[in-house]
């Protein structure tokens, strides 16, 4: 009996050990392509393609410059999180702690359905109201712009804030709970104070995959940035972000030519864009680890 389990201990271990090799192995494999298209670029333009302002690849000579993008990326990257950080907080502290039951029997599979929309329809849908909206109340022309598409991706983003807020709380020992309501603190002081504190590390976890799956996004951003590639000096300019770039123009790109090594070029950028915010988040772990406290 004991030799049976203890095979079976084998087995589930070698499977988790190959998925983890397999894993690690797919994702090096691609940033080793990345890298290997992309060489070309950045060893005949070098710092340029990150601080040059005009992208003109079938130029004489070619003007490959990624700062424009870089900056569109990061406005509605690090916009979305910002409009869905409150939102999702608010939204995952209501489920767990304060929503009767009914109402979190409804609320959780509608909150969950926005994860299967296509994104192509939220583009949609924020073409068709978003931005005939924004270009009546915020004078934006043509209602295209940064904001416009942040504002689509925070309600994308949503529901993974949601979801592991929620899960976060529910997963606290309930001694906290029940040694907090027995000293006589009111509700809100246990979730302020207490709850969201000790899982502010699931916290910062959601925040960092929605930093990255905002900073990845293409059709939304596509449809709703205004596709202008002119450095983009707020929130409510036009632009377009790194994703959007290589969507539209992959297409027209012929293997092996600079053109081709140039959005190559972009996509490692942006590669190693989302790999330093995660890098960035993480290293915010010891800073909260050692001001966040339970008073």
């Amino acid at each position: 009996m004991f030799g049976s389990l203890l095979r079976k201990d084998k087995g589930v271990h070698f499977l988790c050990l190959a998925g983890a090799t397999f894993s690690t192995l797919l994702v090096v494999s691609v940033f080793i392509f990345i890298v290997r298209e992309s060489w070309p670029a950045w060893k005949n333009y070098g710092f340029t393609l990150l601080v040059g302002e005009e992208w003109n690849p079938v130029s004489h000579p070619p003007a490959l410059g990624l700062a424009p993008m870089i900056a569109s990326t990061l406005w509605v990257a690090i916009g979305a999180t910002l409009l869905a950080t409150p939102l999702g907080i608010g939204a995952g502290v209501f489920l767990a702690e304060f929503a009767p039951s009914w109402v979190g029997y409804f609320l959780r599979p509608l909150i969950n359905l926005l994860t299967g929309i296509p994104s192509v329809i939220y583009g949609f849908v924020g073409a068709s109201l978003l931005v005939p909206l924004a270009e009546k109340f915020l004078g934006i022309n043509s209602g295209e712009s940064l904001f416009t598409a942040s504002l689509v991706l925070a309600i994308m983003i949503l529901p993974y804030l949601v979801g592991t807020l929620e899960g976060a709380f529910r997963a606290l020992p309930k001694e906290y709970r029940e040694a907090a309501l027995a000293l006589g603190v009111s509700p809100q002081y246990l979730v302020f104070r207490i709850s969201l504190p000790l899982s502010r590390k699931a916290l910062l976890a959601s925040l960092l995959f929605c930093l990255g799956r905002a900073a990845g996004e293409t059709m939304a951003v596509l449809m709703l940035a205004g596709d202008v590639r002119l450095f983009p000096l707020s929130w409510f300019a036009k632009g377009e972000p790194l994703s959007a770039l290589i969507a539209l123009e992959t297409g027209t790109a012929a293997r092996g030519t600079v053109y081709y090594n140039a959005l190559f070029a972009a996509g490692l950028v942006l590669l190693l864009l989302v790999f330093a915010i995660n890098l960035a988040l993480f290293s915010m772990k010891r800073y909260f680890r050692e001001v966040v406290k339970i008073d």
